[in-house]
C-alpha cells in the first residue's frame, strides 16, 4: 500500500505539473496573439486560413491525452531517482560551475537532433499515419496544438527524457528550465503569427527557427523539421528553399498564394492518409 501510495503522489505531482505548463505556455501565447498584440500579430499572420474552434477542441483532448502519457513517463523517472539510478544531483556543488552553466545548452542542442530524427522518421509513409498524422490534422496550428500528439507520437517525445537523465548529470532546476523552455517554444512554433524581426533570416540569428519555418511543415509537411535550429534541415537539405521568402512575406503581411495552392495539396495528400510523399 506505501508504495501504491508513493506512486500515486509521483503521479499527481507529475500530472499538475506538466498541464500546468501546457495549459500556461499555450495560454501566453494565445493572449499575446489574439489580445495584448492583437493588431500587430494579425497583420503578421502566416497563412490566410483560420483555425476553427472545432480544431482548437481536437487539439486540446488530444493534448490531455499526451499529458497522461508524459506523466506516466514523469513517474518512472521519478521511480528511477529513487533507486538511485539516474544523473540527477541535488547540491550545485556536486559538479564544476561550468557544467552547470553549459548542461542547459547542451540539454536543448541534444533534444534539437533527437526532435529532428525522430521528427523526420516519423514522416517516413510506413509510419506516418500510425504516428505523425494526427498531429498533421493541425493544418493551421493554434498555440494549442503543441501537446496535440497520438498515443506512438508523445511516447517517442517523452522518452527523450528518461534517456537523457539515466545519462547526463544535471541539476533538477536546469531539467525544469529545460522543459519549460520546450514548452513555451513549442507553443511559440505553433502560434501561426511570425514574431521574430525582419532582419532575422539575415544574421547569425538565422540558425534559430522561427514560427514560419514550423509553419511551413504543417501546410507542406515533407520539410523543415528543425525545433530549436535550422542547421539540421540545412545540412540534410529539407529545408524548404522559399523559407526566408515566406518569412519576409509572413513580417511585411503579405500571404503567398502560391504557399497557399501547396498547402492545398498537402491537405488533400493528408486526407487520403498520406504523408506528402516525403522521402525518409
Amino acid at each position: 500500500m506505501d508504495f501504491l501510495m508513493e506512486l500515486a503522489q509521483y503521479g499527481a505531482k507529475h500530472f499538475h505539473l506538466t498541464l500546468f505548463r501546457y495549459v500556461l505556455a499555450a495560454s501566453v501565447m494565445s493572449i499575446c496573439a489574439g489580445w495584448l498584440f492583437r493588431t500587430w500579430m494579425h497583420r503578421r499572420r502566416i497563412q490566410k486560413r483560420r483555425a476553427e474552434w472545432k480544431d482548437i477542441r481536437r487539439e486540446v483532448s488530444f493534448s490531455m491525452l499526451t499529458v497522461c502519457i508524459f506523466t506516466v513517463i514523469g513517474t518512472i523517472i521519478s521511480l528511477l531517482e529513487k533507486m538511485g539510478l539516474t544523473k540527477l544531483y541535488w547540491q550545485w556543488g556536486d559538479y564544476p560551475m561550468w557544467w552547470n552553466i553549459a548542461s542547459l545548452p547542451v540539454l536543448i542542442l541534444l533534444h534539437d537532433a533527437y526532435f529532428y530524427w525522430t521528427h523526420r522518421g516519423m514522416h517516413h509513409p510506413k509510419i506516418f499515419k500510425h504516428f505523425h498524422r494526427l498531429h498533421h490534422l493541425s493544418r493551421t496550428p493554434t498555440p494549442w496544438t503543441a501537446y496535440s500528439f497520438s498515443v506512438g507520437e508523445a511516447a517517442l517525445n517523452g522518452l527523450f527524457s528518461p534517456l537523457i537523465i539515466l545519462m547526463i548529470p544535471m541539476h533538477p532546476t536546469i531539467w525544469l528550465s529545460f522543459v519549460f523552455i520546450m514548452i513555451f517554444r513549442n507553443a511559440m512554433l505553433h502560434t501561426g503569427c511570425e514574431f521574430h524581426p525582419r532582419n532575422w533570416v539575415d544574421g547569425p540569428l538565422d540558425n534559430m527557427t522561427t514560427t514560419t519555418h514550423h509553419d511551413l511543415h504543417h501546410q507542406r509537411f515533407q520539410g523543415n523539421y528543425g525545433f530549436y535550429f535550422t542547421w539540421w534541415d540545412r545540412w540534410m537539405g529539407t529545408e524548404f528553399k522559399d523559407y526566408k521568402l515566406a518569412f519576409r512575406r509572413a513580417v511585411d503581411g503579405t500571404l503567398s498564394d502560391a504557399s497557399q495552392e501547396k498547402t492545398a495539396d498537402a491537405r488533400t495528400n493528408l486526407s487520403q492518409g498520406g504523408s506528402a510523399n516525403m522521402p525518409a
